[in-house]
């Protein structure tokens, strides 16, 4: 029975709405994700922050650089210039080309790329999990149009049952069979009737105003919304589940690996920097002597900073700043745990607050209609009647609300495991990289992230 009422619950929403061409919540969840500004904005985000690790080739590469200068230069200096030499002014100038390549620097430039991976990937992971929120956001949206639409409707159908009491009375009134008041009390119920209904016409046009934030249109058609179910067993393999899958506890991960990585940037500062260096040059009157002059050479140089101020509290603060991220991490986790909990609380509180709704809406709409009998035959008062109404109408409301609240629900479920953008068909298929670069990275290699591609924004 309850499974053919979920069935044929979009239909009974659909009915009431305007004809023409449908837009499934699978349509609209990828419009937001597709054209939302925020949405927008993180895929940028992701690939700037890749473009950044990719400007790190420079590092890896030599530096060729050309130079040219001329002026005029005195010089006193008799032990190398001859008397007709020294003490004069004379113009000189020279062009030439330098060439510099590090050869080992202890490891920074290879760091600095593992840092900027793991932003990457946290930037990654942070979109994921952003499309995560906005499609639960439009989900939640969406199934609250359907919800006011079929609220709208019993707010409706309730107004016209009450006119037809309302006829029927005065009929009655008018034949000598009731008292007057009887017709004062039903006017009353009607006009409550109708301010009922344009509450919830009220609070349906909000939510269409919010489905028109994040979608960017109104809502298009006869809307359904499917039950997607979601597979969960028990508490702990749901919570489980979610902690692993989490795109929210992945950035954070990715947080503690690019900390690990300026740790490791900041002991660098201690070994040695060896660098190959070449260049040619060409002059006149070099140094005060006349004539042209050429030179070229190719060396090695090394260096080593044995000692510099503030290296301790560097190396301190690299350490601070990696256990504010492992602490943010253990934040991260508790927070999914406690969200997965209070999921699986809502679930199956949902599950048994439907069921009793369900049998409640049955049990009053027996009521109503056993009084109505009693009231045409005498043994039951028009206030019964009404009230016997009331009942019904304020328990299909709740079991309306009880459904929406059930449906979304399932869905939420999906958030938390992050699985509902995928779901849709909008995970990590829309966004410019794939996570895992910092993995790659050091698989691979320092240099071989800078092979990655970036599609070009659409």
């Amino acid at each position: 029975m309850r499974v053919l009422k979920h069935a044929l619950i979009g239909l009974c929403l659909a009915a009431a709405a305007l004809p023409v061409r449908a837009e499934s919540l699978r349509e609209a969840v990828q419009a937001a994700i597709t054209n939302n500004p925020t949405a927008r904005a993180n895929d940028a985000n992701v690939r700037a922050t890749a473009m950044e690790m990719l400007a790190r080739e420079r590092d890896f590469l030599p530096t060729v650089s050309a130079f040219a200068e001329a002026g005029a230069y005195y010089y006193d200096d008799a032990a190398r210039l001859s008397p007709a030499q020294n003490r004069r002014v004379t113009g000189a100038a020279e062009i030439g080309v330098r060439a510099e390549y590090v050869v080992f620097d202890g490891y920074r430039r290879a760091n600095e790329v593992y840092r900027d991976a793991a932003r990457v990937d946290q930037a990654i992971f942070g979109a994921l999990d952003a499309s995560e929120t906005l499609a639960l956001s439009v989900v939640e949206a969406y199934i609250d149009v359907l919800r006011h639409r079929q609220l709208a409707a019993l707010a409706y159908q309730n107004v016209t049952k009450h006119r037809e009491f309302g006829t029927r009375v005065g009929e009655l009134v008018d034949a000598g069979r009731l008292p007057a008041s009887e017709r004062f009390e039903v006017e009353q119920r009607i006009v409550a009737a109708r301010l009922a209904a344009i509450q919830v016409e009220e609070a349906g046009a909000n939510a269409v105003a919010r489905y028109e934030a994040l979608v960017g249109h109104a809502p298009k058609g006869p809307m359904s919304a499917p039950w997607p179910g979601n597979g969960a067993q028990t508490e702990e393999a749901f919570v489980a589940r979610a902690v692993a899958a989490s795109h929210r506890v992945k950035a954070a991960d990715a947080n503690v690996q690019a900390a690990y990585a300026a740790q490791d940037i900041v002991a660098s500062d201690a070994l040695p920097q060896i660098k190959l260096q070449a260049g040619v040059g060409a002059g006149r009157n070099l140094g005060g002597v006349p004539g042209t002059q050429t030179d070229a050479f190719v060396g090695a140089r090394a260096e080593w900073e044995i000692w510099s101020g503030g290296r301790k509290p560097a190396r301190s603060a690299a350490m601070l700043r990696t256990a504010e991220a492992l602490a943010e991490r253990d934040a991260a986790v508790r927070d999914l745990r406690a969200l997965a909990m209070t999921t699986w609380n809502a679930w199956t509180a949902n599950i048994e607050r439907t069921v009793l709704f369900d049998r409640q809406l049955a049990a009053t709409r027996r009521t109503a209609d056993q009084y109505i009998d009693q009231f045409g035959a005498g043994t039951r008062t028009l206030l019964d009647v009404l009230d016997a109404e009331r009942a019904w109408f304020n328990a299909r409301f709740e079991d309306v609300s009880a459904e929406s609240s059930y449906l979304f629900n399932q869905y939420q479920m999906l958030a938390v495991e992050s699985r509902l953008a995928d779901h849709f068909g909008v995970g990590a298929a829309r966004v410019a990289l794939a996570p895992g670069v910092e993995a790659r990275a050091r698989r691979d290699g320092a240099f071989s992230v800078f092979d990655t591609a970036i599609p070009a924004l659409e």
